[in-house]
C-alpha cells in the first residue's frame, strides 16, 4: 500500500494528474474504529484558482447489522469531486460565500487524498446498516433472531398486528 499524498507544486494550470488509490482507511463505526482497504483512481487538475480532485473509490466495509447485530461487509462506493484552493483563506467580514467552502491545502502544495477519501466514505456508510433488506430482526423481549426462529412474543405481537387491520 501507497500512502496518496499528491504534491501539486509543479501542477500546471489545465495538466492532469492521474494516480490509483489503494490505501487501508480507518472509519469510525458506532464508537468503534475500524480499518478498510479503499481502492480507486483519482485525477486532479489545476484551474487556476485551485485544483480539483475527482474521482471513483471503494471499500469493502465491515458493519453490524441494525436490526439483528449480524456482523457482515458491504462495499461502499463514493464519487469525488473536491475543490482545494492554493492560496490563503481570505478573512471573509461578513456573510459567507462559496470561497468559504473550499479547503486550502497549505503552503506545501500536498493534498493528502486519503484523508479526503476518509471523510467521503465516513459519510457514505449507512446510518442503520441492514445485512437483507428483509431482515426481521430480534425480538426485544427474549432477543431470539427472528431470522432464524419464531418466538411466542413474535406471535403474540402478530396476533396483536392483525386484530388492528
Amino acid at each position: 500500500m501507497i500512502a496518496v499524498r499528491l504534491n501539486l507544486r509543479d501542477l500546471a494550470p489545465g495538466e492532469r494528474l492521474r494516480a490509483p488509490f489503494d490505501e487501508r482507511i480507518t472509519l469510525q463505526l458506532d464508537g468503534q474504529t475500524a480499518e478498510a482497504e479503499a481502492r480507486g483512481e483519482v485525477e486532479v487538475f489545476q484551474t487556476g484558482q485551485g485544483v480539483v480532485l475527482q474521482g471513483r473509490v471503494e471499500a469493502d466495509v465491515p458493519l453490524v447489522c441494525s436490526r439483528c447485530l449480524l456482523s457482515f461487509h458491504e462495499t461502499v462506493r463514493v464519487r469525488l469531486d473536491e475543490e482545494f484552493s492554493l492560496r490563503p483563506p481570505e478573512l471573509a467580514d461578513g456573510e459567507l460565500g462559496p470561497q468559504d467552502f473550499i479547503s486550502w491545502i497549505g503552503p506545501e502544495q500536498q493534498l493528502d487524498v486519503g484523508e479526503v477519501v476518509r471523510q467521503h466514505m465516513q459519510i457514505a456508510i449507512p446510518m442503520a446498516p441492514v445485512h437483507r433488506a428483509d431482515c426481521r430482526g430480534l425480538c426485544s423481549v427474549c432477543g431470539a433472531n427472528w431470522n432464524e426462529r419464531s418466538c411466542e412474543h413474535q406471535l403474540q405481537l402478530e396476533a396483536r398486528q392483525s386484530r388492528r387491520e
